[in-house]
């Protein structure tokens, strides 16, 4: 009897709750804009969920389309789609849960905006400048951006009262 309630206790540690969803770590090159190791910006739908697995979850319409992983309504990871000569092609990569690590600084969300805003602009000076330094409004939205200096990669990054730090990398989309 021991054995069987010794069993069933390791079973239920083992098995997590229903619905309950693993924390997922992702990889960033800021420089380059990969995502764990794959291209996504430019890419079409086929080309992103090759390379990084099937969604979550989709949503929106011809104009808005975006894929996500995580929660939908606090996703973890959303890439936004543009479309362009009647494919979609991923234009922006929006982080709001961590973690979320870049090869060369670490932890990115776990960093308060401003602090991320100087880690970025000391380690990534040959590649983005700050075109708006971080702020925040009255109406208390935090947000600063940074602009290439070489290629194409625009970053904005600000934080969210309840959620923290959040970070997005995109370029122009296609056609614009």
């Amino acid at each position: 009897m021991k054995r069987v309630l010794l069993l069933l206790a390791l079973t239920a540690l083992a098995v997590p709750a229903a619905g309950a969803r693993a924390t997922t770590s992702h990889t960033v090159d800021l420089a380059s804009g990969l995502l764990d190791g794959h291209r996504v910006l430019g890419r079409t739908l086929a080309g992103v969920t090759a390379g990084l697995g099937r969604p979550d979850f989709r949503r929106g319409g011809q104009k808005d389309y975006r894929i996500g992983w995580g929660d939908p309504n606090e996703p973890s990871v959303e890439v936004l789609f543009h479309p362009s000569g009647g494919v979609q092609h991923a234009w922006s990569i929006s982080f709001d849960r961590g973690p979320v690590r870049d090869v060369d600084l670490g932890d990115l969300l776990g960093r308060r905006s401003g602090a991320l805003q100087a880690a970025i602009l000391a380690r990534y000076a040959d590649t983005f400048s700050l075109l708006r330094p971080y702020a925040c409004k009255r109406d208390g939205f935090c947000a600063g951006e940074l602009a290439p200096r070489t290629g194409s990669l625009h970053l904005t990054f600000g934080t969210q009262p309840v959620h923290g730090t959040w970070l997005t990398i995109w370029q122009r989309p296609r056609g614009t």
